[in-house]
């Protein structure tokens, strides 16, 4: 099942959501948006969360004011950046 995810408002998904990458096995980027371009560019990110286990496909991580939402299925992994501060 393939998603388009141009067509998807993540703000409506997770609570301030600044951002997204999304990238597959390979870590090949697949698409990004707002932050998630800026951070996209950093090889030792995109390492970093796919390295990252997930437990029944999600995990999250807070890095201070910004939680990172992961999703990973069958290799393809989304990771939805949402800014917690005041």
């Amino acid at each position: 099942m393939s998603v388009d995810l141009q067509q998807i408002d993540l703000t409506k998904l997770i609570p301030h959501a600044i951002g997204h990458i999304a990238f597959d096995e390979n870590k090949k980027i697949v698409n990004c948006s707002g932050i998630g371009i800026e951070r996209s560019k950093n090889l030792e990110e995109i390492d970093q969360l796919n390295d990252i286990e997930v437990e029944d496909n999600f995990a999250l991580i807070e890095q201070g004011p910004v939680k990172i939402y992961i999703y990973r299925n069958e290799g393809q992994t989304v990771a939805v950046y949402s800014y917690t501060g005041n």
